[in-house]
C-alpha cells in the first residue's frame, strides 16, 4: 500500500511539474535505470555474447539442472547429460494458464527481484518474476543485436513508447529527454498527422544514431518526411521497431526517409528469446538467448514453441505463447538447435486473423495485400471485427485518395479473401485511436477474444 501511494504521489508530482522538470525527472529516473541495468554483470554478459563464448548447448544444460534443483514443478525431471536435446523433450509444454496460476511453483524467488507484466491480445494479465542476472542478461542481448548493426551502446537513440511521459492533453511538446541514456522519448499516444511536424523538428535537432519503439510511430514520421521531401540530414545507423506488425510498406517508407535498415526484432516481457534481422534478408535466431521449436500450422506458417535461457526466476520452458512465423518448409516439426529454420516473417499473435464468411481465418499477411499499390495514400489502416458478418475499415487518407476508385479496389480484394456475404464498412478518421499502450492494432477481433476467453 505505502509503495503504491509512494508511486501515486510521484506520478502526480511529475505531470504538476513544469516541462523542464519533467525533463529532469526523467534523466534522474534514467540514472536510476543505467545504475540498476548496465553493471559489471551487464558487461561482463555483453562481452561473453560478441565474442562468440555463449553456447547454446551448455546453456541448456546448465538451464535443465536449474529446473530440477530450484523450481519445485520440475524437481523430479531426469536430466541425461549424455543425450540432452532428448531429455528436454521429454518435458511438459507450458501454457500461460500453468505460468498464472502456477507461478510460486515455477520460480525461484531469491535475490533481488522484480516483477514483469503483460496483458497480451486477450487481456488476461500474465506476471513473471525477473532477477538481477535476467534483466542485465536481456540487455546486454538487446545491445548486442545494435552492436552487430554499428550501433554502439548508450549512442544517442529516439525512442517512441506507448508510457505516459506527457500530461493527457498535451500536443505540442510530448517528448522528453532521459540525458543519462542518451535517449530522446517520444509518447506515441500523443501523436497525430496535424502534430508529427514537431516530432520531425525535435528529432532533426537531435540527431539520434538510432530509432526504437513502435513502428506506426515511426511511420507517422517516415511519411511526413517523405510526403514534404525530406530525408533525415543525420546519420541513422539502424531503426529496431518493436510491439507492432511490421508491413512491407512500412518499412520501404521509414527506410527511405531514415536511409538505415529497418532491423525487425521478436522477444516477449515474459522472457521469450530472440529472433531479429533485416525482413528482406531473412532472420537470425539468437540461439545464444534460448530454444525455439516450430509446429507446422499451415502452409509455411509454423506456431512457436519457446524455451529461455533468459528467465530463471521465472522459466520460461516449451511455452505455447501463441506467435506465428513464416518459415521455409513444409515440415512438421523443427527445431532451432538442431534445424537449419530459415524464418522469411515474424506474423505475430495466432489470433491476429479475420473470420471469413464461409468460418475459415484470414490471418494478418492479407493487411498489405489489400493496400498494396495504395500505401502512398493510406496513412494508417486498421480492420475492426465485431460480428461474423461486418468488416470496419478504419482510415487515416492523404488527399489523393479516391474514396470511389480507392475504395473499390479495396472492397473487391476484401471480397476475395474474406467473402461476398460480409458487410465492409469505411470510417475515414483524423487519426486512429492507439491503445492505452501507446500500440496501433492494424487487426481487432472481438470474436477471436471471445473464442480465447475460457468457459467458467
Amino acid at each position: 500500500m505505502l509503495k503504491k501511494m509512494m508511486e501515486d504521489s510521484v506520478h502526480n508530482i511529475y505531470f504538476k511539474s513544469p516541462v523542464f522538470m519533467q525533463h529532469a525527472l526523467t534523466s534522474i529516473y534514467g540514472y536510476k535505470q543505467k545504475k540498476e541495468r548496465y553493471n559489471s554483470m551487464y558487461r561482463g554478459f555483453f562481452e561473453n555474447f560478441t565474442v562468440g563464448t555463449v553456447k547454446p548447448e551448455h546453456c541448456l544444460l546448465e538451464l535443465m539442472h536449474h529446473l530440477k534443483g530450484n523450481i519445485s514443478a520440475y524437481r523430479d525431471i531426469d536430466i541425461d547429460e549424455g543425450n540432452v536435446m532428448g531429455s528436454f523433450l521429454a518435458l511438459p509444454m507450458t501454457v500461460k494458464a500453468q505460468l498464472r496460476n502456477e507461478l510460486a511453483d515455477r520460480s525461484h524467488e531469491e535475490g533481488k527481484l522484480r516483477i514483469a507484466r503483460t496483458s497480451g491480445t486477450s487481456g488476461a494479465t500474465l506476471t513473471v518474476y525477473e532477477s538481477e542476472r535476467d534483466w542485465t542478461m536481456r540487455m546486454a542481448y538487446l545491445d548486442v543485436i545494435k552492436y552487430r548493426h554499428g550501433v554502439m551502446p548508450f549512442s544517442k537513440r529516439a525512442s517512441f513508447t506507448g508510457r505516459e511521459i506527457a500530461p493527457p492533453g498535451h500536443r505540442k511538446a510530448f517528448w522528453r529527454h532521459n540525458m543519462a541514456m542518451g535517449q530522446m522519448l517520444y509518447s506515441s499516444v500523443h501523436m497525430t498527422p496535424d502534430n508529427v511536424g514537431r516530432v520531425y523538428d525535435s528529432m532533426r535537432k537531435f540527431k539520434p544514431v538510432s530509432i526504437d519503439g513502435m513502428p506506426s510511430s515511426i511511420h507517422m514520421v517516415a511519411k511526413y518526411m517523405l510526403a514534404n521531401g525530406m530525408t533525415a540530414d543525420w546519420e541513422v545507423k539502424a531503426i529496431f521497431p518493436t510491439a507492432e506488425i511490421l508491413l512491407p510498406h512500412i518499412i520501404r517508407d521509414i527506410e527511405a526517409a531514415f536511409g538505415a535498415a529497418v532491423i525487425d526484432q521478436y522477444a516477449s516481457s515474459e522472457g521469450a528469446p530472440f529472433i531479429y534481422g533485416r525482413p528482406s534478408e531473412g532472420y537470425t535466431i539468437g540461439s545464444e538467448t534460448g530454444v525455439f521449436e516450430f509446429i507446422r500450422a499451415g502452409e509455411g506458417v509454423y506456431d512457436m514453441i519457446v524455451t529461455s535461457f533468459l528467465n530463471y526466476a521465472t522459466p520460461i520452458v516449451r511455452y505455447r505463447i501463441g506467435d506465428q512465423v513464416e518459415i521455409d518448409s513444409d515440415r512438421a516439426y523443427l527445431n532451432s538447435l538442431v534445424d537449419d529454420v530459415r524464418i522469411t516473417k515474424i506474423l505475430g499473435r495466432e489470433m491476429d486473423y479475420l473470420i471469413a464468411s464461409d468460418g475459415h481465418k484470414v490471418m494478418n499477411v492479407v493487411i498489405n495485400w489489400i493496400i498494396d499499390g495504395l500505401e502512398e495514400k493510406v496513412i494508417q489502416f486498421q480492420l475492426v471485427q465485431r460480428s461474423e458478418d461486418r468488416v470496419v475499415v478504419n482510415m487515416v487518407v492523404e488527399p489523393e485518395f479516391d474514396r470511389d476508385v480507392d475504395e473499390a479496389i479495396m472492397r473487391d480484394r476484401m471480397e476475395r479473401k474474406l467473402g461476398t456475404g460480409m458487410a465492409y464498412i469505411f470510417n475515414y478518421m483524423d487519426d486512429i485511436p492507439k491503445g492505452k499502450n501507446g500500440k496501433i492494432r492494424f487487426i481487432i477481433n472481438d470474436l477471436a477474444k471471445k473464442a480465447e476467453t475460457p468457459l467458467k
